[in-house]
Order: structure tokens, then sequence, then C-alpha cells
């Protein structure tokens, strides 16, 4: 199984045309809806793998263009950016933030202490 050539298959206009309409209006892309071979399955990831790149390079995010779409090394190192900088935005969502300055805290004696 030649991994390049269905990586530039799957990245063609026509293919990417044809799964996008295939996916608004239910079209079957192989005659088997289960049990799907190798081929099959890496054909499906390398669709939906370009088609979100397309989707960024639509959208004008950052480091993105024609030359790395064309390129499958720069196109495994997007992703890795991509994958890591998601992790980092998350990261940084989760952290703990404090306002206000050192006596922004009130403590208040309980009852009959």
């Amino acid at each position: 199984m030649n991994i390049s050539a269905l990586r530039n298959l799957a990245k063609s206009t026509n293919a990417q045309i044809y799964y996008h309409r295939a996916k608004e209006l239910n079209i079957r892309l192989f005659n088997n809806d289960s049990d799907l071979s190798n081929i099959q399955i890496f054909y499906l990831y390398f669709l939906e793998l370009y088609s979100s790149l397309y989707t960024d390079l639509h959208m004008q995010e950052e480091y993105i263009n024609e030359d790395v779409i064309d390129d499958e090394l720069r196109v495994e190192a997007y992703l890795l950016f991509k994958k890591v900088n998601r992790k980092q935005k998350t990261a940084s969502k989760n952290l703990p933030t404090h306002t206000g300055g050192a006596g922004s805290l009130i403590f208040k004696r309980g009852k009959g202490k």
C-alpha cells in the first residue's frame, strides 16, 4: 500500500469536493458500509486531514499555506504545532488567576470563638 499515493488522491480537488458533498448529502463513499479495509480507513483519514487543512487555509490560520499542504513533512510539522498550541491554550485556561491584591481575602471569625 502506497501511503503517499493515498495522500495525493485525498488532497485532490475532486476528492475533496466529493467528500464534502458525501458528508452533506449522506452519500456513501464506498460500496461497503462496515468492515472497512485498511486502505479505506487510511483514505478516509487523509480525506478528513486535508479537509481540515484546507479549512485552516481558507480561515487564514497562522503558519498554513499551499506550500505546507503540498509537502507531507511540513503537513506533519503543522499538525504537531497545532496540537501543541491547542494543549498550551487549554492549559492556560485552566490556571487559577488571582486578580486581587494581598489584602483581598477577608477572614471572619465564626460564632462562638
